[in-house]
């Protein structure tokens, strides 16, 4: 909210919460060097439940830091937008738009970018290049998620070749070496913020011996081509972000204010009228009260999956029939009534159902809690007691975490509730699938989990949940037939007999029911009557570049 209004609820109300909030927004001022040049426009002020844990793009752990990313960063590519009646920004899919590349060529096993010849980073004004390109990407190779490029065609740095200044060829292969030719999911990887193009000059003054490529340095402060830089950072309590001087196009918005509020209620700071925007930690049932209040509500289906995942190379998950009877045994319907309130659908798989390969496999499974029982008994009537991580920060996800712990006590499944931050959540599920080496996974347990693919293309979730050595694979999983599917699709064009193998591989994974996909949900934006332009991306999180004030 911009001062002046701070101000004149001020003086109406004489509100305490308002004036600590005019205080804050006072220390955020730009700072001396860059408030000459400085673009003069409205200020946002929005919250968020927890702090970044990274500014570092490639060191993404929590919505925050996606957030931040986002909003500081570009990839080479970026996302197609379309906007709708109500004034909302929704990503076109894998259409691909320029970023920091202004155009690309496809080759048969390769794609070359061409730079934008006026890209600089901001703070230190450095031209982009294809250096930083090639640094960057080859960082990003070296992550935790690698398999994002990998199973992309992009194998090594060596794969990275510069052409000129602003030229970069990328060569595609699979994991033989054998060339594979560029497909809409190889080059949409791109526009994913860990992917994004880093300042490697300004980076490498502050590498060490012991952190050669900056990593350090690029934790606590930005680097990149993006509509804003961090202005100020007071940790665990506020981030400022401001318009990078002499950019065009100017954000409606040339100061964001984020709040970090822990677990406050967000829904009584947007009455309140302490913060304009709130993306985080709303109920459906905040958002139904906050609608009647008069504020705007942006709501828009969105890609993002939740799916329980049970452990399932040791501990009492390891049978599938007790498996099959936890799937039996989720309230489905439940929670699309009574948490939703209708504002998402049930997940019948965990491949986007505007994938070509999609299928219902899990349909099977309607809540049935004989059927479950009597699995239960078929395996023995084992007495199961375990915890059920979940995302406390995540109101939604806490509130259909209390619906399957009732739901699984009724089958004999004692559920303790376990909850985490976002960081630490998916400390959770990378403590199994990719613990550290010469580390035992984690303990054999139960996760629900929300996630959602940058594409549709059904190799994401098939090789990321539940092939060998899947990044996201929880559950420890696997099948031969499917692993072979993956390795001998994952890399081809789309056609019949591609989606024929996938639709195949979805049945044999539900039938394991070591994941169980449960609902996609739309995304909302809560905002201060009048304003609009809430961005909607695969990845929940706001640009904030492109919202605009109330007239």
């Amino acid at each position: 909210m911009n001062i002046r209004l701070f101000r004149e609820r001020l003086r109406a109300v004489g509100s305490a919460a308002v004036a600590a909030s005019m205080v804050i927004a006072a220390c955020a001022a730009p700072s001396a060097a860059s408030a000459d040049t400085q673009a003069v426009g409205e200020t946002l002020t929005t919250a968020w439940p927890n702090d970044v844990t990274s500014l570092d793009p490639v060191a993404t752990a929590n919505s925050p830091d996606m957030a931040m990313a986002y909003n500081v960063y570009q990839g080479l590519v970026g996302y197609t937008f379309e906007r709708n009646e109500q004034g909302s920004y929704l990503a076109k899919g894998s259409e691909l738009a320029p970023a920091v590349a202004e155009s690309w060529d496809l080759g048969e096993s390769s794609a070359t970018f061409h730079l934008r010849p006026d890209a600089t980073f901001y703070p230190s004004g450095n031209p982009v290049t294809a250096d930083d390109v090639k640094w960057s990407l080859t960082r990003a190779l070296d992550g935790l998620n690698a398999q994002d490029l990998t199973t992309n065609g992009l194998q090594s740095a060596d794969d990275v070749e510069i052409v000129d200044e602003h030229t970069v060829t990328l060569h595609f292969r699979d994991a033989d070496g054998s060339p594979v030719a560029p497909t809409t999911t190889t080059l949409a990887i791109y526009m994913m913020p860990q992917q994004s193009i880093v300042d490697s000059v300004e980076a490498m003054k502050h590498a060490t011996e012991a952190d050669p490529d900056a990593s350090d340095w690029l934790r606590s402060h930005t680097a990149g081509t993006g509509p804003y830089y961090v202005s100020d950072h007071q940790p665990g309590q506020e981030l400022t972000l401001s318009a990078v001087p002499d950019r065009e196009p100017v954000p409606a918005f040339t100061k964001v204010i984020i709040r970090i509020v822990n677990d406050a209620n967000m829904a009584a700071l947007l009455r309140a009228g302490e913060i304009d925007l709130a993306e985080y930690n709303l109920s459906q049932t905040d958002m139904n009260m906050l609608e009647s209040s008069g504020l705007n509500i942006a709501s828009e289906p969105a890609a993002r999956l939740t799916y329980l995942a049970m452990a399932a190379d040791s501990g009492p998950f390891t049978d599938p029939l007790v498996r099959q009877a936890v799937a039996y045994a989720l309230p489905y319907k439940l929670v699309l009534d009574s948490v939703y309130f209708g504002r998402a659908k049930r997940a019948l798989s965990f491949v986007p159902s505007t994938s070509s390969a999609w299928t219902d496999a899990w349909a099977m499974y309607d809540t049935d809690l004989d059927k479950a029982r009597a699995l239960m008994a078929e395996a023995g009537n084992p007495e199961i007691s375990v915890p059920l991580h979940y995302a406390s920060t995540d109101k939604t996800q806490e509130d259909i975490a209390l619906l399957i712990q009732g739901s699984l006590r009724q089958i004999g499944i004692n559920a303790t509730l376990t909850p985490h931050t976002d960081a630490e959540q998916w400390d959770v599920v990378n403590a199994r699938s990719q613990p550290a080496d010469g580390v035992e996974p984690a303990a054999p347990e139960m996760v629900l989990f929300n996630w959602g693919a940058w594409t549709d293309d059904p190799k994401i979730p098939v090789g990321f949940s539940s092939t060998t050595g899947g990044v996201n694979n929880y559950s420890l999983w696997s099948d031969p037939a499917v692993d072979e599917i993956n390795a001998e699709w994952q890399m081809k064009a789309n056609s019949p007999e591609r989606d024929a193998a996938y639709k195949q591989a979805q049945e044999i994974i539900a039938k394991a029911a070591a994941v169980i996909p449960i609902s996609y949900a739309n995304r909302a934006v809560v905002m201060a009557p009048g304003m609009t332009g809430a961005s909607f991306m695969v990845f929940p999180q706001s640009r904030f570049d492109l919202l605009e004030p109330a007239e």
